[in-house]
């Protein structure tokens, strides 16, 4: 299905809301589970966490005898509700970690790894190879190292997550810290989930799968700033990319398969489904608004639902407050260390 442009710069959340009912779709917030386990963190621990989490529309609705009874949720909807509640819960600590962790040189640039399977063999802290590059080619290597930059800070934040259950676990007194509750309910629930078994995803690949999305968007909208308002400098990109952060986060409220069709209808996927490629030209995600700021464009909305799925929790980082921010605030800040703007605007 198409969806026609709309004028207002909150009409794309209202139309991609919308088209997930009309495939079927319920959205389920999670920010309330998230205030009940901070409450009472043993309702980490119960059988109703497990099965939705009590969550309406579908709490208790299968009770025997209800005439109007809503079918259960499916057990691959109830999973999701409750690992991406854990995951919210526990990219707090993320965040922190990251934000505490990135790595900088002695005169306070960032510090990029070498993308270890980059075809373009060039190391981000040569700045004279970097800046001779082809800007394909250099704006390959920025997204490249970025992803690698997270998915170590990543693995950190995983490895001090289970350190920390091992302690508790090793003091054989039962207490337990919240965290390490959230990380062992975690890991239990995706060793039984049917879903996320079929997927093979673990903690941590889950982690960086979405954090290589995040940082493929941030970037896309760093790059579509010179399509869309070509001819000016880096301060006013940067003001009008960290301005226009909130018209791009619906995306992240959205269902995985509609958040998928979406960057392959609007062009902000590549075929190949890789993080390293920099926006076409021809891209419809992005326009402008009535008042200069870059939105998201309704149009490429597709409608779509996997078999069975009924409830959808958006994206774990929209619970996290300023996870989302970080992470624009890494890749914009690498935007005007490396003089991305400039290089998008050469030919």
């Amino acid at each position: 299905m198409s969806y026609t442009q709309s004028n207002r710069s909150n009409d794309f959340a209202q139309t991609f809301n919308t088209a997930h009912g009309e495939a079927g779709l319920a959205r389920v917030s999670i920010a309330h589970i998230l205030q009940r386990i901070q409450a009472d963190p043993n309702f980490l621990f119960a059988e109703e966490f497990r099965q939705g989490a009590g969550q309406c529309p579908f709490h208790m609705g299968a009770a025997e005898g209800a005439a109007d009874a809503a079918p259960p949720i499916p057990q691959d909807d109830a999973d999701k509700v409750a690992v991406n509640s854990l995951l919210a819960l526990l990219f707090n600590r993320l965040r922190d970690h990251i934000a505490e962790k990135l790595p900088f040189d002695d005169e306070g640039r960032p510090l990029l790894p070498i993308p270890p399977r980059s075809p373009h063999g060039l190391d981000p802290a040569d700045r004279a190879a970097m800046a001779a590059a082809p800007v394909d080619a250099f704006c390959s290597v920025l997204r490249d190292a970025t992803c690698h930059l997270l998915d170590g800070l990543i693995t950190g934040w995983a490895i001090d997550l289970v350190h920390e259950e091992e302690h508790f676990r090793s003091q054989g007194e039962g207490a337990i810290s919240l965290d390490a509750a959230a990380t062992f309910v975690l890991r239990t629930v995706l060793e039984h989930s049917p879903l996320y078994q079929r997927a093979g995803y673990d903690m941590l690949s889950i982690t960086k799968t979405g954090s290589h999305t995040a940082i493929h968007i941030c970037w896309a909208l760093v790059e579509a700033a010179p399509i869309l308002v070509p001819g000016r400098d880096a301060a006013f990109y940067d003001d009008l990319v960290r301005r226009s952060l909130k018209q791009i986060v619906p995306l992240s409220m959205s269902s995985l398969g509609m958040l998928v069709h979406y960057m392959e209808e609007s062009g902000i996927e590549p075929a190949d489904g890789l993080a390293v490629h920099r926006l076409p030209k021809d891209q419809t995600a992005f326009i402008l608004d009535g008042n200069g700021l870059i939105r998201l464009n309704a149009a490429p909305i597709v409608t779509f639902a996997k078999p069975g799925e009924r409830y959808y929790t958006g994206c774990p980082a929209f619970y996290t407050t300023n996870l989302i921010k970080l992470y624009l605030d890494i890749v914009a800040g690498l935007a005007l260390e490396y003089s991305v703007y400039d290089r998008l605007q050469e030919g």
